[in-house]
């Protein structure tokens, strides 16, 4: 009995471990080298069929050409007036070539001298390519002696970017992430110190970000999977909708594009470029879609509900009422 009891308790455990090798594999794009690094967080990879896009980080601009240091030395003099221009009326922080952006670029390209390969892996299945058709991936780098460390998650530990939640928290890694940036908010390192010459307003870009991730969260929380519920952050919802046409419909997203010099108007739900939502206002109705602010470039989720119909192999809701699109 005793022997029984002691084979299966084996077989219980090769099956766990079976399943922890599969549960971790199947995360895996697979691993390939790097053949170039274009700035903190933009890389090209040997035999990668796609660009990426890496999860939980959103490092500084650089710029790129032979001159890059010598303008980063021209617009460090005076760089507070430098970013005060390119902002300018924008409504939401400016995202452009910094000082500190080419020092990310450089410590990253150091960081990678003795990474022989990169194991690329997504954050689950809802997320693995987004709507400009990139791998959405961390990259577990992997270095001569053998060892191994995500970098994405490192490039926040070392202050060279925030935690970025713009499109949603990471589903694998966020209280890895969340820790690495409270040590680098301690430690006053790169972006919290202080001294470097980076984007001043981040709180402001945190709070934007968070504000969205924490919409998406609670989505997922609350309404993903109920009947008439679909997210436009997930390829799978949208492929369900196609035999919803005719049916009332809720739909979760946020608006791409706004197109106001065609009659009717309409405003764009996209998960890429042909998979799209339009919410469509007729003329009796454009007073609405100016009252909605749809064109707001902060671009924070939202809630369309209506009739699903199709119109030349376009899905469309109509919108009448102002009670149909609202934010939670």
């Amino acid at each position: 009995m005793i022997r029984k009891n002691r084979l299966w308790l084996s077989i219980l455990l090769l099956f766990a471990a079976a399943q922890l090798s599969f549960s971790q594999n199947e995360f895996v794009i697979g691993e390939f080298t790097v053949s170039k690094i274009l700035d903190g967080d933009t890389f090209r990879f040997e035999g990668l069929d796609k660009s990426t896009r890496l999860m939980g980080i959103d490092t500084e601009e650089t710029f790129k050409d032979s001159d890059a240091e010598m303008k980063v030395n021209d617009i460090s003099s005076y760089w507070a007036e430098y970013y005060s221009h390119k902002k300018d009326s924008s409504s939401k922080p400016a995202k452009i070539e910094s000082p500190f952006g080419y020092d990310t670029w450089q410590w990253t390209k150091k960081l990678f001298k003795d990474v022989v390969k990169v194991r690329l892996e997504v954050d689950d299945y809802k997320r693995v390519i987004d709507m400009f058709n990139r791998y959405l991936v961390y990259i577990i780098a992997i270095k001569e002696d053998g060892t191994e460390f995500n970098y994405n998650i490192e490039c926040v530990r070392q202050g060279y970017s925030p935690y970025f939640s713009k499109y949603g928290y990471v589903a694998r890694f966020d209280k890895e992430f969340k820790a690495a940036q409270k040590y680098a908010q301690d430690k006053k390192l790169g972006i919290w110190s202080g001294k470097e010459l980076c984007y001043p307003d981040y709180p402001e870009r945190i709070l934007w970000w968070d504000k969205r991730g924490d919409q998406i969260k609670r989505f997922e929380t609350e309404y993903a999977g109920k009947p008439g519920y679909y997210s436009m952050l997930d390829q799978s919802d949208f492929n369900k909708l196609v035999s919803h046409v005719g049916d009332s419909v809720t739909i979760f997203g946020n608006i791409s594009r706004v197109i106001t010099d065609n009659n009717p108007h309409i405003a764009k739900l996209e998960i890429n470029e042909d998979d799209t939502i339009d919410l469509v206002f007729f003329q009796k109705h454009y007073d609405l879609m100016k009252e909605l602010n749809l064109d707001d470039p902060k671009g924070y989720y939202l809630y369309a509900k209506g009739k699903l119909t199709e119109y030349k192999g376009r899905k469309q809701i109509i919108i009448e009422d102002k009670s149909q699109i609202w934010e939670e």
